[in-house]
Protein backbone atom coordinates (compact mmCIF):
# COMPACT_ATOMS: atom_id res chain seq x y z
CA UNK A 1 0.00 0.00 0.00
CA UNK A 2 0.76 3.58 -0.74
CA UNK A 3 2.39 5.36 2.55
CA UNK A 4 -0.36 8.22 2.32
CA UNK A 5 -3.40 5.13 2.48
CA UNK A 6 -1.32 3.76 5.62
CA UNK A 7 -1.36 7.09 7.01
CA UNK A 8 -4.98 7.76 6.67
CA UNK A 9 -6.01 4.18 7.67
CA UNK A 10 -3.71 4.99 11.16
CA UNK A 11 -4.75 8.11 11.82
CA UNK A 12 -8.49 7.03 11.58
CA UNK A 13 -7.90 3.84 13.90
CA UNK A 14 -6.12 6.41 16.53
CA UNK A 15 -9.58 7.77 16.72
CA UNK A 16 -10.51 4.73 18.67
CA UNK A 17 -12.72 3.77 15.51
CA UNK A 18 -12.62 0.90 12.69
CA UNK A 19 -10.90 1.47 9.35
CA UNK A 20 -11.89 -1.21 7.35
CA UNK A 21 -9.81 -2.22 4.08
CA UNK A 22 -12.00 -3.24 1.08
CA UNK A 23 -10.06 -5.47 -1.70
CA UNK A 24 -12.22 -4.03 -5.50
CA UNK A 25 -10.43 -5.63 -8.37
CA UNK A 26 -6.66 -4.14 -8.97
CA UNK A 27 -7.43 -1.69 -6.17
CA UNK A 28 -8.27 -1.04 -2.85
CA UNK A 29 -11.02 0.88 -0.54
CA UNK A 30 -10.46 2.66 2.96
CA UNK A 31 -13.67 3.01 4.92
CA UNK A 32 -14.06 4.57 8.11
CA UNK A 33 -15.97 4.39 10.85
CA UNK A 34 -15.99 7.30 11.54
CA UNK A 35 -18.09 9.57 9.42
CA UNK A 36 -19.28 5.91 7.45
CA UNK A 37 -16.51 7.46 4.62
CA UNK A 38 -15.59 5.57 2.33
CA UNK A 39 -11.88 7.78 2.39
CA UNK A 40 -9.67 6.68 0.10
CA UNK A 41 -9.16 4.31 -3.42
CA UNK A 42 -5.71 3.20 -4.61
CA UNK A 43 -4.83 1.81 -8.00
CA UNK A 44 -1.51 0.26 -9.69
CA UNK A 45 0.16 2.99 -11.27
CA UNK A 46 -1.71 6.18 -9.79
CA UNK A 47 0.65 7.81 -7.20
CA UNK A 48 -2.34 9.65 -5.19
CA UNK A 49 -5.71 9.30 -3.81
CA UNK A 50 -8.15 8.77 -6.48
CA UNK A 51 -10.77 10.74 -4.08
CA UNK A 52 -10.11 13.44 -2.49
CA UNK A 53 -8.63 13.60 1.30
CA UNK A 54 -8.02 16.94 3.30
CA UNK A 55 -4.27 16.95 4.27
CA UNK A 56 -5.10 17.06 7.76
CA UNK A 57 -6.59 13.64 7.49
CA UNK A 58 -3.33 12.17 7.79
CA UNK A 59 -2.57 13.30 10.99
CA UNK A 60 -4.36 11.95 14.04
CA UNK A 61 -5.42 14.73 15.94
CA UNK A 62 -7.67 15.93 13.14
CA UNK A 63 -9.06 12.65 12.07
CA UNK A 64 -11.99 12.82 14.32
CA UNK A 65 -13.89 15.02 12.04
CA UNK A 66 -13.16 13.59 8.41
CA UNK A 67 -13.27 15.73 5.21
CA UNK A 68 -13.30 13.80 2.29
CA UNK A 69 -13.88 10.61 0.49
CA UNK A 70 -17.44 9.40 -0.34
CA UNK A 71 -19.86 10.51 2.08
CA UNK A 72 -23.35 9.76 3.14
CA UNK A 73 -25.46 12.96 4.55
CA UNK A 74 -29.07 13.78 4.40
CA UNK A 75 -31.17 16.23 2.27
CA UNK A 76 -33.01 18.66 2.22
CA UNK A 77 -29.54 20.90 2.27
CA UNK A 78 -31.85 23.70 2.91
CA UNK A 79 -33.89 22.05 5.98
CA UNK A 80 -30.68 20.91 8.21
CA UNK A 81 -27.36 22.66 7.07
CA UNK A 82 -27.99 25.93 8.35
CA UNK A 83 -29.53 27.57 11.58
CA UNK A 84 -32.40 29.27 9.72
CA UNK A 85 -33.00 29.87 5.99
CA UNK A 86 -32.74 33.82 6.71
CA UNK A 87 -28.84 33.22 7.82
CA UNK A 88 -28.31 30.90 4.86
CA UNK A 89 -29.77 33.92 2.42
CA UNK A 90 -27.60 36.32 4.17
CA UNK A 91 -24.26 34.38 4.05
CA UNK A 92 -23.93 30.40 2.97
CA UNK A 93 -20.81 29.97 3.76
CA UNK A 94 -20.77 31.85 7.00
CA UNK A 95 -23.58 30.54 8.64
CA UNK A 96 -23.38 26.60 7.19
CA UNK A 97 -23.43 24.30 10.35
CA UNK A 98 -23.74 20.70 9.88
CA UNK A 99 -25.71 19.23 11.87
CA UNK A 100 -23.11 16.34 13.89
CA UNK A 101 -25.94 13.79 14.13
CA UNK A 102 -25.48 13.89 10.52
CA UNK A 103 -21.87 13.93 9.84
CA UNK A 104 -19.92 12.42 11.35
CA UNK A 105 -22.63 10.71 13.13
CA UNK A 106 -22.60 7.80 15.57
CA UNK A 107 -22.07 5.11 13.17
CA UNK A 108 -21.55 1.38 14.06
CA UNK A 109 -19.86 -1.33 12.73
CA UNK A 110 -22.65 -4.50 11.45
CA UNK A 111 -20.31 -6.26 9.32
CA UNK A 112 -17.67 -6.62 7.41
CA UNK A 113 -15.05 -8.93 5.52
CA UNK A 114 -12.36 -8.42 2.78
CA UNK A 115 -14.92 -7.34 0.33
CA UNK A 116 -17.77 -5.72 2.25
CA UNK A 117 -18.56 -3.59 5.35
CA UNK A 118 -22.24 -2.77 6.86
CA UNK A 119 -22.56 0.36 9.23
CA UNK A 120 -25.78 2.13 10.43
CA UNK A 121 -26.60 4.75 12.89
CA UNK A 122 -29.68 6.55 14.52
CA UNK A 123 -30.53 10.00 13.84
CA UNK A 124 -32.96 13.09 14.79
CA UNK A 125 -33.01 16.02 12.48
CA UNK A 126 -35.53 19.13 12.82
CA UNK A 127 -36.19 21.15 9.88
CA UNK A 128 -35.23 24.98 10.27
CA UNK A 129 -38.02 26.09 7.72
CA UNK A 130 -40.78 24.81 9.60
CA UNK A 131 -39.76 23.00 13.26
CA UNK A 132 -40.89 19.34 11.89
CA UNK A 133 -38.81 16.67 13.57
CA UNK A 134 -38.12 13.29 11.48
CA UNK A 135 -36.28 10.41 13.49
CA UNK A 136 -34.49 8.08 11.06
CA UNK A 137 -32.45 4.69 10.61
CA UNK A 138 -29.90 4.96 8.83
CA UNK A 139 -28.04 1.56 6.83
CA UNK A 140 -24.83 2.19 4.50
CA UNK A 141 -23.11 -1.01 3.15
CA UNK A 142 -19.97 -0.76 0.96
CA UNK A 143 -19.51 -4.00 -1.28
CA UNK A 144 -16.78 -4.93 -4.03
CA UNK A 145 -18.29 -5.63 -7.78
CA UNK A 146 -17.12 -7.04 -10.78
CA UNK A 147 -15.56 -4.72 -13.31
CA UNK A 148 -17.82 -4.05 -16.27
CA UNK A 149 -17.60 -6.00 -19.52
CA UNK A 150 -15.30 -6.05 -22.01
CA UNK A 151 -12.69 -4.05 -19.68
CA UNK A 152 -9.37 -3.80 -22.17
CA UNK A 153 -6.53 -5.42 -20.33
CA UNK A 154 -4.78 -2.14 -20.17
CA UNK A 155 -6.80 -0.32 -17.71
CA UNK A 156 -6.59 -1.34 -13.74
CA UNK A 157 -9.91 -1.07 -12.03
CA UNK A 158 -11.80 -0.78 -8.58
CA UNK A 159 -15.32 -1.28 -8.42
CA UNK A 160 -17.74 -1.34 -5.85
CA UNK A 161 -21.80 -0.98 -5.20
CA UNK A 162 -23.15 1.55 -2.40
CA UNK A 163 -26.39 0.91 -0.42
CA UNK A 164 -28.03 3.19 1.19
CA UNK A 165 -30.93 2.43 3.49
CA UNK A 166 -33.40 5.29 5.17
CA UNK A 167 -35.93 4.21 7.68
CA UNK A 168 -38.52 6.40 9.30
CA UNK A 169 -38.67 5.95 12.96
CA UNK A 170 -41.07 8.68 13.78
CA UNK A 171 -41.72 12.43 12.99
CA UNK A 172 -43.73 14.93 12.55
CA UNK A 173 -46.55 14.55 9.64
CA UNK A 174 -44.71 15.74 6.10
CA UNK A 175 -41.43 15.61 7.70
CA UNK A 176 -38.62 14.99 4.91
CA UNK A 177 -35.45 13.46 4.49
CA UNK A 178 -33.39 11.77 1.38
CA UNK A 179 -30.26 9.63 1.13
CA UNK A 180 -27.62 12.36 -0.80
CA UNK A 181 -24.32 10.88 -1.56
CA UNK A 182 -21.38 12.91 -2.17
CA UNK A 183 -18.02 11.85 -3.54
CA UNK A 184 -15.53 14.16 -3.15
CA UNK A 185 -13.01 13.86 -5.97
CA UNK A 186 -9.19 16.12 -6.84
CA UNK A 187 -9.19 18.95 -9.68
CA UNK A 188 -8.81 18.83 -11.85
CA UNK A 189 -10.81 16.92 -14.09
CA UNK A 190 -14.28 17.65 -16.18
CA UNK A 191 -17.56 15.52 -14.77
CA UNK A 192 -19.39 14.77 -17.98
CA UNK A 193 -23.66 14.27 -17.13
CA UNK A 194 -25.14 12.28 -20.28
CA UNK A 195 -29.15 13.64 -20.38
CA UNK A 196 -32.22 12.52 -21.52
CA UNK A 197 -32.64 15.79 -23.69
CA UNK A 198 -31.19 18.14 -24.63
CA UNK A 199 -31.01 20.68 -21.60
CA UNK A 200 -30.82 24.04 -23.65
CA UNK A 201 -34.27 23.33 -24.63
CA UNK A 202 -35.79 21.07 -21.98
CA UNK A 203 -34.17 21.81 -18.93
CA UNK A 204 -31.54 24.53 -17.95
CA UNK A 205 -29.69 22.83 -14.97
CA UNK A 206 -30.28 24.19 -12.02
CA UNK A 207 -27.69 27.14 -10.15
CA UNK A 208 -27.39 26.43 -6.42
CA UNK A 209 -24.75 29.44 -5.83
CA UNK A 210 -23.10 31.91 -7.95
CA UNK A 211 -23.63 32.14 -11.71
CA UNK A 212 -21.87 29.15 -13.89
CA UNK A 213 -19.91 31.91 -16.34
CA UNK A 214 -19.06 30.74 -19.55
CA UNK A 215 -16.42 28.12 -19.09
CA UNK A 216 -16.89 25.82 -15.81
CA UNK A 217 -21.15 24.77 -17.21
CA UNK A 218 -20.97 23.51 -21.37
CA UNK A 219 -24.08 21.98 -23.01
CA UNK A 220 -24.60 20.27 -25.68
CA UNK A 221 -27.59 18.10 -27.15
CA UNK A 222 -25.70 14.99 -24.93
CA UNK A 223 -24.38 16.08 -22.18
CA UNK A 224 -23.95 18.74 -19.20
CA UNK A 225 -19.95 18.82 -18.29
CA UNK A 226 -18.88 20.23 -15.09
CA UNK A 227 -15.21 21.71 -14.92
CA UNK A 228 -14.08 20.69 -11.54
CA UNK A 229 -10.91 23.03 -10.95
CA UNK A 230 -11.54 24.57 -7.33
CA UNK A 231 -11.33 27.98 -8.82
CA UNK A 232 -14.59 28.89 -8.84
CA UNK A 233 -17.64 28.06 -6.12
CA UNK A 234 -20.60 26.86 -7.80
CA UNK A 235 -23.03 23.76 -7.64
CA UNK A 236 -25.54 22.32 -10.66
CA UNK A 237 -28.18 20.32 -10.28
CA UNK A 238 -30.42 18.43 -12.71
CA UNK A 239 -33.75 16.45 -12.49
CA UNK A 240 -34.51 12.96 -12.15
CA UNK A 241 -35.93 12.88 -15.59
CA UNK A 242 -32.94 14.90 -17.15
CA UNK A 243 -30.44 12.65 -16.36
CA UNK A 244 -29.63 9.26 -17.42
CA UNK A 245 -28.47 8.38 -14.29
CA UNK A 246 -25.00 8.13 -15.18
CA UNK A 247 -22.23 10.69 -14.30
CA UNK A 248 -17.92 10.01 -14.94
CA UNK A 249 -15.24 12.61 -13.57
CA UNK A 250 -12.36 12.45 -15.87
CA UNK A 251 -9.33 13.39 -15.17
CA UNK A 252 -5.99 13.31 -17.31
CA UNK A 253 -2.56 12.38 -15.03
CA UNK A 254 0.85 13.10 -16.61
CA UNK A 255 2.47 10.58 -19.51
CA UNK A 256 -0.24 9.79 -21.13
CA UNK A 257 -2.23 8.22 -18.64
CA UNK A 258 -5.71 9.05 -17.28
CA UNK A 259 -8.27 8.04 -14.31
CA UNK A 260 -12.21 7.42 -14.77
CA UNK A 261 -14.64 7.33 -12.05
CA UNK A 262 -18.11 6.35 -13.42
CA UNK A 263 -21.06 6.34 -10.97
CA UNK A 264 -24.19 4.42 -12.39
CA UNK A 265 -27.39 5.57 -9.65
CA UNK A 266 -31.40 5.06 -10.42
CA UNK A 267 -33.06 8.68 -11.37
CA UNK A 268 -36.48 8.03 -10.45
CA UNK A 269 -39.23 10.70 -12.00
CA UNK A 270 -41.90 11.10 -10.31
CA UNK A 271 -40.97 10.68 -6.78
CA UNK A 272 -40.22 13.02 -3.95
CA UNK A 273 -36.56 14.68 -4.19
CA UNK A 274 -36.27 17.22 -1.66
CA UNK A 275 -33.42 19.30 -2.30
CA UNK A 276 -33.39 22.84 -3.51
CA UNK A 277 -31.19 26.34 -3.53
CA UNK A 278 -31.83 28.23 -0.41
CA UNK A 279 -33.46 31.04 -3.00
CA UNK A 280 -36.80 28.39 -3.72
CA UNK A 281 -40.17 29.06 -2.49
CA UNK A 282 -40.09 28.52 1.20
CA UNK A 283 -43.27 26.30 1.04
CA UNK A 284 -41.36 23.85 -1.76
CA UNK A 285 -40.95 20.26 -0.70
CA UNK A 286 -40.33 18.53 -3.81
CA UNK A 287 -39.40 18.88 -6.89
CA UNK A 288 -35.23 19.11 -6.71
CA UNK A 289 -32.65 17.50 -8.40
CA UNK A 290 -31.50 14.27 -8.34
CA UNK A 291 -28.11 14.97 -9.86
CA UNK A 292 -25.59 17.10 -8.33
CA UNK A 293 -22.44 19.23 -8.80
CA UNK A 294 -19.93 20.93 -6.79
CA UNK A 295 -17.07 22.69 -7.68
CA UNK A 296 -15.12 24.69 -4.71
CA UNK A 297 -12.90 27.48 -4.37
CA UNK A 298 -10.38 26.54 -2.32
CA UNK A 299 -7.86 25.74 -4.31
CA UNK A 300 -4.38 24.20 -3.71
CA UNK A 301 -4.10 20.97 -1.51
CA UNK A 302 -7.81 21.63 -0.16
CA UNK A 303 -9.29 22.24 -3.70
CA UNK A 304 -11.82 19.65 -4.49
CA UNK A 305 -14.84 18.87 -6.29
CA UNK A 306 -18.20 16.78 -5.94
CA UNK A 307 -20.18 14.18 -8.01
CA UNK A 308 -23.43 14.05 -6.25
CA UNK A 309 -27.10 11.92 -6.29
CA UNK A 310 -30.31 11.72 -4.53
CA UNK A 311 -32.79 8.82 -3.48
CA UNK A 312 -36.13 9.53 -3.63
CA UNK A 313 -37.58 10.40 -0.18
CA UNK A 314 -39.19 9.71 2.94
CA UNK A 315 -42.18 11.74 4.26
CA UNK A 316 -43.75 11.10 7.44
CA UNK A 317 -46.75 9.75 6.92
CA UNK A 318 -47.09 9.91 3.14
CA UNK A 319 -45.58 7.06 0.85
CA UNK A 320 -43.03 4.62 1.70
CA UNK A 321 -41.34 3.96 5.28
CA UNK A 322 -38.32 3.13 4.21
CA UNK A 323 -36.58 3.65 1.42
CA UNK A 324 -33.33 1.65 -0.53
CA UNK A 325 -30.44 3.49 -2.65
CA UNK A 326 -27.91 1.39 -4.51
CA UNK A 327 -25.53 2.08 -6.93
CA UNK A 328 -22.48 1.32 -8.55
CA UNK A 329 -19.06 2.63 -9.38
CA UNK A 330 -16.32 1.77 -12.00
CA UNK A 331 -12.80 3.50 -10.77
CA UNK A 332 -10.89 3.01 -14.31
CA UNK A 333 -7.15 4.14 -14.67
CA UNK A 334 -4.84 3.64 -17.45
CA UNK A 335 -3.71 4.85 -20.99
CA UNK A 336 -5.69 7.73 -22.30
CA UNK A 337 -6.85 6.56 -25.28
CA UNK A 338 -8.00 3.45 -23.69
CA UNK A 339 -9.65 5.34 -20.86
CA UNK A 340 -11.65 7.44 -23.17
CA UNK A 341 -12.78 4.90 -25.69
CA UNK A 342 -14.02 2.54 -23.46
CA UNK A 343 -15.04 5.19 -21.09
CA UNK A 344 -17.61 6.65 -23.75
CA UNK A 345 -19.15 2.73 -24.21
CA UNK A 346 -20.10 3.02 -20.39
CA UNK A 347 -21.11 6.47 -20.30
CA UNK A 348 -23.05 6.78 -24.05
CA UNK A 349 -21.41 9.72 -24.67
CA UNK A 350 -17.50 10.91 -25.42
CA UNK A 351 -14.83 11.41 -22.84
CA UNK A 352 -14.38 15.30 -23.57
CA UNK A 353 -12.71 17.47 -21.64
CA UNK A 354 -13.56 21.46 -20.41
CA UNK A 355 -10.11 22.70 -21.23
Amino acid sequence: MPNWFDQLDLAAQAQNHPAHRIVAGDGMLLVTERGARIMACTLPNVQDNLFFHHPTMLDPKHAANPFGGDRLWIAPEVGWYWPSLELAREDAGKHAATPPQIDPGEYSTDSASPVHVQLSTRLNLTDVRDGKKIELAVSRQVRAVDPPTGLPASLKYASFAITNILLLRGGDDGAIACAWDILQVPPVGTLICPTTTDPKSANEPTSYYEPFGDRHVQRDDRAVRFLIDSERKIKMGLRAEYTTGRMAYYRQLDAGQSTLILRIFAPQPGEPYPDIPIDADDKQRTGGDSLQAYNNSDGGPSGFGEMEYHDPAVIVGHGPASRHGSSVTHILAGPDDDIRAFGQTLLGVPITPIH
